[in-house]
């Protein structure tokens, strides 16, 4: 086309080249007949121009319209739009840079989706919560992690302001800072209905790609973390406290005895002192067995352990302490009991300390109770120590398994006990895969249910 296009401009030139011969001929011999001629052709020649010229006029409007429309397509999303022109179209080589570039940016916009993509399913992963500000505290992004940690009910909150979604003075305070300042601040906030619920959240600066800063916050729950740094203060707490008791009578009756070696004096401040360091002793044999427990180093051989005949020794060794109490001991496990999977000598130590707590904690006249009892749906053997003692208020009964925990600690000591007791039951059931269940009421009693796999017959390992 561009070729004929060329021929047109030596038609154009041709038909002024005869027009001016016309002119040059027409005063000669038959010179009027012959420019009349060439007048003609010049004519014919130039109405060729200007009919090819229109045609070409129209040919651009129409290009101009199909590059204009596809322009727009794209603009509305439809990067897959393409425009097609003749090859002898001067602005053929335009469409084709344009179609290029729709391919480089459908490429791109896969990528980018991609991308988003995987940024999405990361966020949605995540157990932090992440919310990203702009300069004006704005959020522009939050994940799912995060509207549970804050609590937060509704689920749009992008376009809103950070106070409208969390109204804590230390948040807001922190990116403040951060914005004006840079750099990083750490917080800890609580939701006002549940403080035992701690939030740890760090505010970062992050740069805004039009000036200015915005923030990143990331939180993270740290409840656990530190409920153990509490546990852990707790108990090295307790265990001063506990040691510092004996310590301090042995101490004060050796130097009694330094200053005064009465035999009769003697002998009976030798034996407290033997009853502390004795107490001292079973302390420390607790918390060991408590920490090779915690270390799974403690051997557990999982055996067939005929239950009623183990509880007839817990009740045999019980009777005559619950006796001397005032109190009767009921045994109601039935003969038939499946076997449970178990440690004997560990399994004895849990009903033994359950059954011990119920003489301890039930007034005299009262009475302790142990059944026995099959889920066979879930495959496991229970064992329930029932007494009608002072019970356990219910703001106690998620704590009563803790180290050194005591709900009536005069008596607890005055018995001897080392606060360990319940510790160690619930790690051995532990050990052995099972559970165990509380239901107290204050003065009323207690029910304590243990629950162990039932030995299947094969070998255990």
């Amino acid at each position: 086309m561009s070729r004929l296009r060329g021929w047109r401009h030596w038609l154009l030139l041709g038909a002024l080249l005869v027009a001016s011969a016309a002119a040059w001929v027409a005063p000669g011999p038959h010179g009027t007949v012959l420019a009349g001629i060439m007048l003609a052709v010049a004519w014919v020649w130039i109405g060729r121009f200007v009919m090819g010229f229109d045609r070409d006029q129209r040919l651009f409007q129409e290009t101009v319209v199909q590059l204009n429309e596809t322009v727009e397509r794209w603009a509305s999303g439809d990067l897959q739009a393409r425009v097609y022109l003749d090859q002898e179209d001067p602005l053929d080589p335009l469409a084709y840079g344009l179609n290029r570039v729709a391919e480089v940016l459908t490429e791109r916009t896969h990528d980018l989706e991609q991308d988003k993509q995987r940024l999405e399913a990361i966020l949605t992963s995540m157990a932090n919560g992440i919310i990203i500000l702009t300069h004006g505290l704005t959020i522009t992004l939050s994940n799912a992690a995060a509207l549970k940690l804050f609590r937060i009910d509704e689920p749009h909150v992008v376009g809103k302001h950070l106070l409208e979604v969390i109204r804590d003075v230390a948040i807001d305070d922190a990116v403040h800072k951060v914005t004006r300042e840079g750099g990083a601040q750490t917080v800890e906030w609580s939701p006002p209905d549940y403080e035992s619920t701690v939030v740890e959240v760090t505010v970062a600066a992050l740069t805004q790609p039009t000036g200015g800063l915005g923030a990143v916050l990331v939180a993270r729950d740290v409840s656990a973390q530190r409920q153990v740094d509490r546990m852990r203060q707790d108990f090295v707490a307790n265990v001063s406290h506990e040691l510092q008791t004996p310590l301090t009578i042995i101490r004060g009756f050796t130097e009694t005895l330094l200053d005064n070696p009465d035999p009769v004096m003697a002998e009976r401040f030798i034996q407290l002192i033997h009853d502390e360091a004795d107490r001292m002793s079973r302390l420390v044999d607790d918390l060991l067995a408590l920490s090779r427990m915690e270390h799974h180093s403690l051997p557990v051989a999982l055996q067939p352990v005929d239950v009623p005949v183990l509880i007839d020794s817990i009740v045999s060794k019980m009777t005559p302490r619950a006796a001397s109490a005032g109190l009767t001991i009921t045994n109601r496990v039935p003969p038939g009991l499946p076997l449970m999977a178990g440690d004997a000598d560990l399994l004895a130590e849990v009903f033994l300390n359950l059954v011990s707590n119920a003489v301890q904690y039930t007034p005299e006249g009262g009475a302790i109770t142990i059944s026995g009892t099959v889920d066979e749906q879930a495959g496991l053997v229970g064992v329930c120590v029932t007494d009608t003692g002072i019970g356990i208020p219910s703001a106690d009964q998620s704590r009563i398994f803790e180290r050194f925990y005591r709900v009536d600690k005069a008596r607890s000591r005055a018995s001897g006990g080392t606060g360990l007791g319940l510790a160690i039951v619930k790690h051995i059931i532990e050990l052995h895969t099972g559970r165990i269940e509380v239901k107290s009421t204050v003065g009323r009693g207690s029910e304590f249910l243990v629950w162990v796999p039932e030995y299947a017959g094969e070998p255990l390992v």
